[in-house]
Formats: C-alpha cells, sequence, structure tokens
C-alpha cells in the first residue's frame, strides 16, 4: 500500500489519483465479498490460502518486474491494484475462517486477538520497512520483496493441518449468498454485531483518514509528527489485540467489547478536543487500544457462534461490514471535515461510537 500510493503520486503527481487508485482497489471488498463467502465454504479453506498466496506473489511480483523495467502505466497499475483487491477478497474471510479450523472452540477469541496483533504489528513494521525500500533501492524492488514474502505462507500451509472439509450440498451462488444472508440476518446476536461492525467501519475507522489534516492543521507536524500519530494508534491496536489474547478467557466477551468501545470513544473524543501534540499520543495510544480490543472480540464473538456450513459466508458479511464500508466512513467525515472542522468531525465519529457501544450491550444476549 505505501510503495503504490507512493509510485501513482510519482508517476501522476495528483494526490486525487492516488485516492482513486486505493479505492479501486478496494471496491472488491465491496462487491465481491459475499460471492468469496461462497467460494470459503464450498472449498477446503487450505486450498484456497495457497492459491490466493500463489496469485499474490505473481502480481506482487511481476508488478515489481514491471516497475524496475520501466514497462508501467497509471492504468496498468491501476488494473493490478483491483486484481490483488480481488485475491485479497477471498483470501482475508478465508484467513478468518480458517481459525475455527486450527484450535478449539474455547481458543477462539484468543487466537482472533493473536491474529489482529499479528496484522497491526505489520501495520507499524510494513510502512516503515517499504519507506527504506524504497528509499534504498526503489518501488519496483519494495513490491519485489513484497512479493516474495507470500512464499513463506506458501511453505507453511504445506505443514499445518487444517480440520478435513465438509462437503456441502449443491447449491446456485446466488442461493448461496442468500441463505448466508438470512442466518445472519436472524441470528440473534451475529445480527446486531454485524451492524456494530458497520458502524465502526463508517464512525471508527474513519479517524484516520481526517489525521493528516489535523496533523497540520492543529499541531502543527509535518510528515514525522503524522508518523508519530499513526504510530501511537498502531501500537495501542497491538497492545489491546495482545490483551486480548491473554485475557480473552477469564473476562465476558459482551463486557469487554463495551467497554473497548467506551476506551476508544472516550479517548477519541478527548483527542478532538486536545492541541497538545504530547498529550494527543497517549490517547491516541489507548484509542487504538479501545478499538482493536473490541474488534478482536467481536469476530472471535461471530466465529464462536456461527455454524460450520455457513461460516465462510458469514465472515464474508463481516469482511464486507468492516472492510467494504471503508469508502463511506472517509467519505462521510471528510464531508463533515470540510464545512464544520476536522475535530468536528472526528468528536462526531467517538460519540457515534460510544452510543452505539452502549446499544450493543443493552440489545445483544449474553455471550461468551
Amino acid at each position: 500500500m505505501v510503495a503504490q500510493g507512493y509510485f501513482v503520486f510519482q508517476l501522476t503527481g495528483s494526490p486525487y489519483l492516488v485516492g482513486l487508485t486505493a479505492a479501486i482497489g478496494q471496491l472488491p471488498a465491496t462487491f465481491f465479498s459475499l460471492i468469496a463467502g461462497t467460494i470459503v465454504d464450498k472449498f477446503p479453506k487450505k486450498s484456497i490460502l495457497q492459491i490466493t498466496n500463489a496469485l499474490s506473489f505473481v502480481l506482487a511480483a511481476t508488478l515489481g518486474i514491471a516497475i524496475i523495467s520501466g514497462n508501467i502505466d497509471i492504468v496498468s497499475l491501476t488494473i493490478f491494484a483491483f486484481l490483488m483487491g480481488m485475491v485479497n477478497s477471498v483470501s482475508q474471510p478465508a484467513r478468518i475462517a480458517s481459525i475455527a479450523d486450527l484450535v478449539e472452540k474455547q481458543d477462539i477469541r484468543a487466537a482472533t486477538a493473536m491474529n489482529m496483533a499479528m496484522f497491526n504489528s505489520a501495520r507499524i513494521i510494513g510502512p516503515a520497512v517499504a519507506g527504506w525500500l524504497i528509499l534504498a533501492f526503489g518501488v519496483g524492488w519494495a513490491y519485489l520483496v513484497n512479493g516474495l514474502t507470500f512464499i513463506a505462507p506458501l511453505i507453511a500451509f504445506h505443514f499445518i493441518k487444517f480440520r478435513p472439509h465438509v462437503k456441502l450440498p449443491h447449491q446456485s451462488t446466488l442461493n448461496s449468498i442468500k441463505e448466508g444472508v438470512s442466518y445472519a440476518a436472524h441470528h440473534k446476536l451475529i445480527k446486531y454485531l454485524l451492524l456494530y461492525l458497520g458502524v465502526i467501519s463508517i464512525f471508527g475507522w474513519s479517524y484516520t483518514t481526517i489525521l493528516p489534516v489535523i496533523s497540520e492543521r492543529v499541531f502543527s507536524q509535518g510528515p514525522s509528527g503524522l508518523g508519530l500519530l499513526f504510530s501511537a494508534a498502531g501500537a495501542g491496536s497491538v497492545a489491546g489485540a495482545i490483551f486480548i489474547s491473554a485475557f480473552a478467557q477469564k473476562y465476558n466477551a459482551k463486557k469487554l467489547i463495551l467497554v473497548g468501545g467506551l476506551i476508544f470513544g472516550i479517548n477519541l473524543l478527548l483527542f478532538a478536543q486536545t492541541e497538545n501534540f504530547y498529550l494527543a499520543l497517549p490517547l491516541l495510544f489507548l484509542a487504538g487500544f479501545g478499538l482493536t480490543a473490541q474488534n478482536a472480540n467481536i469476530q472471535a464473538a461471530i466465529q464462536h457462534s456461527v455454524e460450520d456450513n455457513v461460516r465462510g459466508r458469514v465472515v464474508s458479511i463481516q469482511t464486507m461490514m468492516l472492510m467494504g464500508l471503508h469508502p463511506i466512513g472517509s467519505y462521510q467525515i471528510g464531508l463533515v471535515a470540510e464545512h464544520m472542522g476536522s475535530q468536528f468531525a472526528m468528536a462526531v465519529g467517538a460519540v457515534v461510537i460510544l452510543i452505539a457501544a452502549l446499544l450493543l450491550f443493552w440489545k445483544t444476549p449474553k455471550h461468551n
């Protein structure tokens, strides 16, 4: 992602095209997730993960070679971004759904949190590695190294034992999607958790979109200051995921989701009020902690509650709610910030999350 944004700006000098290319890469998560869910349920997850990792290797390595050789333009790059998004829209639900194939049911919460800890660690480490590679060798080599990293999981999958795949009765893709959506919509717990994920996607994660504006206009910080803000939030996310992984068995998930929502909402609201950069860093750390803690619990609660025969389809809805709604979140916070100010826009999101967390706690049945 770092290499893509940097290279698009190098090619075009247009911030608009940087955003457009990123949005095109995210489109499959919005429109293809439900179909991807039927694929995850129909075929062995191990095979899906092996194929998607192989495709990711081919796409990233090919793009790296094309950039190094100078045979690339903005149209070709955008096509590659879309294809990578297509692969991710299948691999993401397959990865999440496979957790239930690898651990016992009572360990799903801890395993989901550990998965999120790794993901958020990559959010901190990855951009730094990419920046060094781009500076030292160029964008093409960053893509090429990224492609080579997909070989490691391909080797690992050879040794990992998944539970045997249970073949489902043949259904058309449309009927399969309908069955998954109907199951999620009528489940007394999952439907509320999925709706809350949508709220988090639109009003929670969107705060990262407006951070560059706040860094510049409120704190008068340059790129290094913006990097510290992102790192503080990322470090908090890792800490939140590790906390849930360690203590998932000791506390009720419903209470942990509420506590995570309150920690995130309160600290983001305080962040939106401060003009002190050094106070902003710990506030963002705690906001990242709360957001990831509740996120890990929500995803684990869904995995714990869903039946195996519809797991892939429900996870694909989960992916769509969490990732597919990001463009809406980015648009709404940008629109509010344009007319009411960036701090006000962030405060609105914090208040919505606080209200939604309390409503979720009140509406959902107790779950372990």
